[in-house]
């Protein structure tokens, strides 16, 4: 749903169930992602429709950072930096999260307090390895549990609004909860989402969510206590903040100068009039591109992320934990990943858009962690096009990193769990995709497509879908020169409801 009226059909269906099974209306409860930018455009109208079941919305990179890039794709002005270095913690993510929150405690107040709707936190998608990986990766496990600490206290340090009954310019959590500062605390951000369903992985999450709201400061200023990661200092679930977590904190505003949490401040007289609460300085800081940088080693990372996800589609897993040869972690993916880096890379071959930092393409090399993209290639200079020939370069290096790997696994003896031959099945899909001019919206429904057809057939399915016009689609099939199949397969990867 992304306009009133499809929420308006859904509540329609809700209420008619409720009619049917004999219940009260608003029996049946709802929670809603709001991971779709056009979605936030009418959120008050939403949720307004939900009244009587919602329970809250939730936040999330992935589909709400794919929507974003949807929304700028066809503006060369509006392309996105690397979609690796926009976390829930960057400025644009942040005043998302911000007015999720803010529009879930007015929709959820009945007579000054909060007594129904209570926005939902993301998933934080780092994942544990298993203590048999092959390559020890287990090693890694403290930067997941670590990541998943300070995720979670972000969300629920951002859920702290504080309305205040007089003029008051920034005042700390303590100054409020010693009654130095009147006005009333909401707390709102207690409940998220998590990737894996491992203890210590949701016990490192629930702290921060669960912990007493006069426990906060205390839990921020522990000690710094750190864990060995192959080498690497890190801290542990139960440690304060580390100095760059700190000053994370500091930059976005949710701790002061001294390092006193500050929750955001409402006053009353700014809710007067919607055009008060729905500013542009708000539209700004959620929609507009923020300032990154592109640069090859992403694009690499980006190809790299897409198809391993799409040969997992391919070969009947959605849910797929990837090894992310960046960050050393395992990286829970679904479709809204897959959504990110094919629209992404989409829209930087459809522009021609320059790199914008030196960099070097990589090339595979055998380390402890297994076959990685890691060793320097030919160098890519800033202001370089992502035009067809560079294309070709990240194409040839990931069908070298997949030959690789392949016979990595063969050689360690490790078990293949994936029909290999879906290999060069998704890496002619993404060719033909990522180098079309056209667009489509959906993406995810051309892995499904060409998951569930006769190989003899992949070829004619991806002309009809990123080539040819309808028209010439229904003339080839009625020719006998293309199956059928393409012609549903066009109608469905493209949205279209007709028939020939």
């Amino acid at each position: 749903m992304q306009t009133p009226r499809e929420a308006l059909i859904v509540e329609r269906l809700l209420s008619r169930l409720e009619e049917l099974i004999g219940v009260p209306a608003g029996t049946i409860k709802v929670k809603m992602l709001y991971e779709e930018g056009n979605a936030g455009r009418y959120l008050t109208a939403i949720a307004w429709t939900f009244r009587r079941r919602l329970l809250g919305t939730n936040v999330g990179r992935w589909d709400y950072l794919g929507s974003l890039i949807e929304m700028w794709k066809d503006d060369p002005a509006g392309v996105f930096p690397d979609p690796q270095s926009i976390g829930m913690a960057t400025p644009n993510m942040i005043a998302y999260q911000r007015y999720n929150a803010l529009l879930m405690l007015m929709g959820g107040m009945k007579g000054g307090e909060l007594t129904n709707a209570s926005p939902i936190g993301g998933m934080a998608a780092v994942m544990i390895y298993q203590r048999g990986d092959p390559y020890g990766r287990s090693r890694y496990n403290p930067l997941a549990l670590r990541a998943m600490v300070v995720d979670k206290l972000r969300e629920r340090l951002l859920g702290l609004v504080f309305v205040p009954e007089a003029a008051v310019a920034r005042p700390t959590l303590d100054d409020i909860l010693s009654g130095r500062v009147k006005g009333k605390l909401y707390d709102c951000y207690r409940q998220s989402w998590v990737a894996s369903p491992e203890v210590e992985y949701v016990a490192a999450g629930n702290g921060p969510l669960r912990a007493g709201i006069g426990d906060l400061q205390a839990l921020l200023d522990r000690p710094l206590e750190t864990v060995d990661a192959n080498g690497k200092a890190v801290p542990t679930t139960g440690s304060g903040l580390s100095p760059p977590e700190r000053e994370l904190l500091q930059s976005r505003g949710v701790l002061d100068a001294t390092g006193r949490i500050t929750p955001s401040v409402l006053t009353r007289e700014s809710l007067d009039a919607p055009e008060k609460l729905l500013t542009r300085a708000l539209w700004d800081a959620i929609y507009q591109p923020p300032a990154g940088e592109v640069t090859i080693e992403h694009v690499q990372h980006s190809f790299y992320m897409a198809a391993n996800y799409g040969f997992q589609i391919l070969n009947g897993n959605f849910a797929a934990a990837i090894d992310d040869y960046e960050l050393k972690l395992r990286f829970m993916n679904d479709l809204a990943t897959y959504r990110i880096y094919v629209s992404w890379l989409w829209s930087l071959a459809h522009h021609q858009a320059p790199i914008t930092r030196d960099g070097h393409l990589l090339r595979q090399v055998l380390t402890e962690d297994g076959v990685v993209l890691g060793k320097q290639a030919e160098a890519v200079k800033a202001g370089a096009r992502f035009d067809r020939a560079l294309f070709e370069k990240v194409f040839a290096y990931h069908d070298e990193w997949t030959a690789a790997f392949f016979a990595e696994q063969d050689r360690s003896g490790a078990p293949g769990r994936f029909d290999r031959a879906k290999a060069p099945v998704i890496m002619a899909l993404l060719k033909r995709q990522l180098l079309s001019p056209r667009y489509v919206q959906h993406s995810a429904r051309v892995l499904f497509i060409v998951g569930q057809a006769r190989p003899e057939l992949h070829a004619q399915l991806l002309e009809a879908i990123f080539d040819l016009p309808r028209e010439e689609v229904v003339r080839r099939v009625g020719a006998g020169t293309m199956d059928r199949a393409a012609l549903a397969a066009h109608d469905y990867a493209l949205d279209l409801g007709g028939s020939a």
